[in-house]
């Protein structure tokens, strides 16, 4: 059995407390969690995970799911990347660590507002990301690791900082005045320039209403690019950050990643409406459930969903990791989402993203006015991604993506709407340049 204690940064501190051990058992990959009694008696103690660990005492049973970490545990954990940096910092294989192994090793750059050390007495990690200026070097450190070149310790060092970043694209968190912002790096096998695409959706999304995070994109000598997204986890303060919780859609639906078969939006909206989220949240979700549709975003899985935890509170999450899905014109048509959408199940058709709409908070003619909005700004996409950077040549591999019916579907649906007066119709969709730009 292995132990660590459990830290958390309180809201507005910017030194971690112990709230509590967590213990895991390798060979079953089970875990467990026992808040400490000292915690519990602090007036503004918060739970480690609103969902699966609420603040109580009698928390000794195992959790099984996620190879054994509760939620909010699992995503302060590493994905494929961060695990591929952890394993050459330690000199050994991936397969050489278990989830105990790569949760306690990633650093103070993970995502949330937890920590995780082998003792009491262990002190508060260093958290000095490397600045903007050195990107370059931080892209051609995370190509020497992705074809298993030596790289030096201090690149090391740099790229150490992104390692609890979810996803499996080398990234890294870097300072730029004074925030925190998470720089996503070319990949050595990339087909496209994935920074200029994510940007071109990503700002896409804003135009139909989609909450995102402030957004940027950096050029490279060799003519590539970095997206660098500022982090929402994180809080300036001078010469430090504070932190606020997160909760990915699986942690917040307390799913394990093999049960495919239940991830849902429908499921993620109920339970919005249970944690009493509000039906703006609600009405948002449809909306980014929607774009993906539009889009083809077929990586819309449950960890690409998200919520913040502040003082307490659930909110969603800006919206991120939004890319469509490559796709030739007339060549698969047909395609499923990540989650279920509607009545039949993940298929990405108008029908189905108009089936379910009341588990939204929508009426019909709300559902049906603000896909209509939304696939007047979509429609436009290619002109959108032009000035967002994206060549001809990347736009055309991207012709399918948008060709869907949907598009042009959901547009149909709008010349049959009742007028602007009628109960229920929704405004339009204001377009607007990307926050922060």
């Amino acid at each position: 059995m292995k132990k660590c204690i459990v830290f958390i940064y309180l809201p507005g501190c910017i030194m971690a407390v112990p709230a509590g051990v967590f213990t895991y058992d390798s060979a079953l990959q089970q875990g467990y969690f026992q808040y400490g009694r000292k915690y519990l008696e602090r007036e503004n103690a918060q739970a480690v995970d609103p969902v699966a660990l609420p603040l109580r005492r009698d928390l000794s049973g195992p959790i099984e799911t996620n190879a054994g970490l509760f939620g909010a545990l699992r995503d302060s954990s590493p994905d494929h990347w961060g695990r591929m940096v952890i394993a050459r910092k330690n000199k050994v294989s991936v397969s050489e660590f278990d989830e105990f192994d790569f949760l306690v090793n990633a650093d103070a750059s993970r995502v949330g507002n937890l920590d995780f050390r082998l003792s009491l007495d262990d002190p508060e990690p260093q958290y000095v990301p490397p600045t903007f200026q050195v990107i370059s070097e931080l892209v051609e450190a995370a190509d020497r690791l992705q074809r298993s070149l030596p790289i030096s310790d201090e690149h090391q060092g740099m790229l150490n900082q992104g390692t609890s970043m979810g996803g499996a694209r080398p990234k890294c968190t870097v300072k730029l005045e004074g925030d925190l912002w998470i720089a996503k790096l070319p990949a050595k096998d990339d087909a496209f320039n994935n920074a200029r695409v994510e940007y071109a959706t990503m700002t896409l999304a804003a135009r139909c209403g989609i909450q995102i995070p402030n957004i940027s994109t950096m050029g490279l000598p060799d003519g590539r690019d970095v997206l660098l997204v500022k982090r929402f986890d994180r809080e300036t303060r001078p010469d430090r950050w504070t932190r606020h919780g997160f909760l990915s859609a699986l942690s917040f639906m307390e799913w394990d990643e093999q049960a495919r078969e239940l991830f849902s939006y429908v499921s993620v909206s109920g339970r919005m409406r249970q944690m009493g989220l509000g039906l703006g949240s609600m009405k948002e979700l449809y909306q980014r459930m929607a774009f993906n549709a539009f889009c083809r975003n077929t990586d819309d899985h449950p960890r690409n969903h998200g919520f913040l935890v502040k003082n307490g509170n659930l909110s969603l999450s800006p919206a991120y990791d939004i890319v469509p899905s490559a796709a030739k014109i007339g060549v698969g048509t047909e395609f499923s989402l990540a989650m279920e959408i509607g009545a039949r199940g993940r298929h990405g058709t108008l029908e189905n993203l108009l089936s379910k709409y009341g588990q939204f908070g929508l009426r019909p003619e709300e559902a049906k006015g603000l896909l209509f909005e939304m696939a007047k700004t979509v429609v436009d996409w290619k002109q959108h991604f032009h000035k967002s950077g994206v060549s001809d040549s990347e736009i055309d591999i991207f012709q399918g993506s948008f060709a869907s019916p949907n598009l042009l579907g959901a547009m149909a649906v709008g010349d049959i709407l009742p007028s602007p007066s009628s109960q229920g119709r929704t405004r339009p969709v204001k377009k607007s340049s990307s926050p922060g730009m």
